[in-house]
């Protein structure tokens, strides 16, 4: 039997919550997931106290939520950086196989199939999930740039 570690973070699911992030930041935005947000999505949506600690609405302003949470997010940097692999490998995955469309610096979501009736998620693969799309619509809904959103975070490209 896999370990929950190894089904939360293999390329496939990391794919899934790039596409429900993309979708929900489409939906919002009426464009395309910038690359860049991806390799926030998933430290944020795969780590479980960040997870636990986001807001119940996306109404809640990201910039003071983040303010607002300095030990959470001290190693923030760092967890990107350490993710970036894994973010990597989900777009790539998602690209190779449709569940991702990319034009330059941006992603999009394409129509996947639903999940087989086989899978049982467990709640943390539903809680990644939730907070994906939950994250996608947030990004959507900030109206800033690229470059702000990443020195909100605290990262750099």
């Amino acid at each position: 039997m896999e370990s929950e570690t190894s089904v939360l973070f293999n390329p496939a699911f990391c794919a899934l919550l790039l596409n429900k992030a993309s979708a929900d930041y489409e939906k919002k935005r009426g464009e395309s997931l910038p690359v860049t947000f991806a390799f926030l999505i998933l430290p944020s949506a795969l780590h479980k106290p960040t997870r636990e600690a986001l807001p119940g609405t996306t109404a809640s302003s990201m910039w003071t939520w983040i303010r607002d949470q300095p030990l959470l997010l001290m190693d923030f940097a760092e967890r990107v950086r350490t993710f970036r692999p894994l973010a990597a490998a989900g777009i790539t995955y998602g690209l190779r196989h449709n569940a991702l469309s990319g034009t330059p610096g941006a992603i999009s979501a394409k129509k996947i199939k639903p999940r087989p009736r086989t899978l049982f998620p467990t709640e943390d693969w539903a809680a990644c999930v939730k907070t994906a799309e939950f994250l996608g619509r947030w990004y959507g809904g900030t109206g800033a740039d690229e470059a702000t959103t990443l020195a909100h975070w605290g990262v750099r490209p």
